[in-house]
């Protein structure tokens, strides 16, 4: 590792962030997979990607909470409106804590508890302060060219998405950087991305889709509102309108790749979950949709009369009921994860602790022995088994909780934010992928989530941007 280069980058990243806190954030977001280039800082493992979040940190909190109390009463205000969320979150994290007392590695569960639950919250305080206060500053300034800062997030998550995507399908080609075990593996070649492995790829791309097609709908928007014809026939390039209309342009384009490239992507990795769970986020975009409502719940439930009257060999049933191999190695997981629950249904393994742990309760598939996976490909099982009952429940009332947020200002004003619905589609594929995987553990996929719980909160209560009322 090179350690000149990383200090030399971290110092340019410093400065950029220093300089413009906003930029530091669209970078964060944009190298979400730098949590993958790993080095020590003195006898302490650590990641870029955790010096990034630092160094993000300690700058807004100096810059931002300490010297601004307007900041401090944001936080505050925050809190206090949304008690169910944050005494859930306390909950969650509260769990996460006790989680490392009961692992069987102290070591690696303190590691988890700062990459997975620590920093992503640490995340999630500054976009519920900075978000805000950012967009009402532009408000009240003479020149409001900028993209609102959840625009600038979602649009690096997506060129980050798009990197990853443009990576794989050069993978299903040429094999780069593809572990052998991908190769052989029972002949069916799967792309893994940056990360080694091919379900990360599906993990991270896939809540993904329905930002980028609220960032084309955003972008179109305002082309359409704007005199873009004009400026562009002037050629006026130093116009503010001009600027704007270059950078709509560029997150359609971009938005538009990443739409394209993503779904060969996630196929190409052999996502189903990943997959699925893109058509559930979809979905549920055009169920809230009042004029593909119907439609798409009469398609939905011919589709299930169809799927359900296959014959029992036909493979997309097998895959999709869990009957083939893999689905037959996931319930295999799940039985052996029960068993081990029932004998530990309040603290559950422990942080870092499951694969050690699930041994006397491992079984094999048909007579054939399998691997021991890091977690149960299940969120709610994983979360139990990580961070215990409590933790489970802590989770499960994040979920319950941002969605009753959502449903309560729905029912006072019959409209929420545009960008609530694309997010909550977000929110739903991460469930959906859930069930048959784990979109949580992992640095980026965490971040990720929180992000979105952010996001969410802040633009439901956020007065800068109008609902459209074609998803009342």
């Amino acid at each position: 590792m090179n350690y000149l280069l990383i200090t030399v980058y971290c110092l340019l990243f410093t400065a950029i962030t220093l300089y413009r806190f906003h930029y530091g954030l669209f970078l964060l977001f944009l190298l979400l997979p730098t949590y993958l280039i790993r080095f020590n800082i003195g006898p302490l493992p650590t990641t870029l990607l955790e010096v990034m979040i630092c160094i993000i940190f300690i700058t807004w909190l100096f810059k931002y909470p300490i010297s601004n109390i307007q900041y401090r009463h944001n936080l505050k205000s925050l809190i206090l409106n949304n008690k169910f969320f944050s005494i859930a979150s306390a909950l969650f994290i509260m769990a996460a804590t006790i989680s490392i007392l009961t692992s069987s590695d102290i070591r690696a569960a303190a590691g988890e508890w700062k990459a997975f639950y620590i920093e992503p919250l640490l995340i999630f305080l500054i976009l519920i302060t900075f978000i805000p206060d950012h967009n009402n500053a532009k408000k009240k300034s003479i020149s409001n060219i900028q993209y609102p800062i959840s625009n600038n997030i979602l649009s690096a998550l997506i060129l980050s998405g798009l990197a990853t995507s443009f990576l794989a399908i050069y993978q299903h080609s040429t094999g780069w950087m593809v572990p052998y075990s991908f190769w052989e593996n029972r002949n069916t070649f799967r792309v893994t991305g940056w990360y080694g492995f091919p379900n990360a790829v599906g993990l991270f791309l896939s809540p993904l889709v329905p930002l980028a097609i609220y960032l084309i709908k955003k972008s179109w928007d305002k082309l359409k509102s704007s005199n873009w014809k004009l400026v562009i026939s002037n050629h006026e390039t130093t116009n503010p309108n001009y600027q704007l209309q270059i950078t709509n342009y560029l997150i359609i384009i971009s938005s538009l790749l990443f739409l394209i490239s993503s779904p060969f992507a996630i196929l190409f990795a052999k996502s189903t979950g990943g997959l699925i769970g893109v058509a559930a986020g979809i979905g549920f975009l055009l169920i809230v949709y009042k004029k593909t409502r119907w439609p798409v719940i009469i398609v939905g439930l011919v589709s299930l009369v169809g799927l359900v009257s296959l014959p029992s060999g036909n493979a997309i049933k097998k895959e999709l009921f869990l009957q083939d191999r893999s689905g037959q190695i996931r319930l295999s997981i799940y039985k052996e994860t029960v068993s081990f629950l029932k004998d530990h249904p309040l603290a559950g393994a422990g942080l870092a602790s499951y694969s050690e742990k699930i041994k006397p309760y491992h079984t094999t598939v048909n007579g054939e022995g399998i691997e021991i996976f890091h977690h149960p490909h299940n969120i709610f099982l994983t979360m139990w088994v990580n961070l215990g009952l409590l933790g489970l429940i802590g989770f499960v009332l994040i979920l319950i909780s941002v969605f009753n947020i959502q449903y309560s200002i729905f029912r006072k004003k019959r409209k929420l934010p545009i960008i609530n619905y694309f997010l909550l589609s977000s929110l739903v594929v991460v469930i959906v992928t859930g069930l048959v995987d784990s979109p949580y553990i992992k640095n980026d996929l965490s971040a990720l989530f929180w992000t979105i719980l952010a996001l969410l909160i802040t633009k439901s209560y956020e007065q800068s941007e109008n609902p459209l009322s074609t998803f009342e």
